[in-house]
């Protein structure tokens, strides 16, 4: 009997660290992701409140009327959450909700493009000189110009 206790308390010990080491991943992901447009996008660096309003719809078009195509990676990517969290300041279900709302009630044009990958977010970049994204700081290229970094 008191081995079957000492190992229901060791598994979850184990658990609780996986989940802890999972947070402080998460945590440490914040300081690493970037926002970034196609190099030949000339625009200063953005605050973050602006980078929120192009994220959110508010503000569609750059400098010159040119449309913003907004990307984002996919559900399962950790760098979607921090850019829920730090830009949207929601989690994936408000994030959901506003955008079926807005699109319904004509405030945005579009949603956010979603892709896969590190890797698909950067050849759209490349392929877009109006889209705006982000990628993990190591993942950034001299292919993107960098406007905001999120600590």
């Amino acid at each position: 009997m008191q081995k079957w206790i000492l190992c229901t308390l060791l598994a979850l010990a184990l658990a609780f660290t996986v989940r802890c080491a999972r947070l402080l991943t998460a945590s440490a992901a914040l300081e690493e992701v970037d926002v970034v447009v196609n190099k030949s996008n000339d625009i200063a660096p953005l605050s973050r409140e602006e980078v929120r309003r192009i994220f959110m719809g508010d503000k569609s078009s750059w400098r010159g009327g040119k449309r913003i195509t907004v990307l984002m990676l996919a559900i399962d990517q950790p760098e979607r959450v921090v850019i829920l969290q730090a830009v949207f300041k929601m989690n994936e279900s408000e994030y959901t909700k506003y955008f079926l709302q807005a699109a319904f009630t004509g405030r945005v044009q579009a949603a956010p493009r979603d892709l896969p990958s590190a890797a698909q977010m950067k050849a759209h970049l490349a392929a877009n000189p109006n889209a705006i994204g982000y990628l993990r700081k190591e993942d950034v290229d001299d292919g993107v110009n960098v406007v905001l970094k999120l600590p």
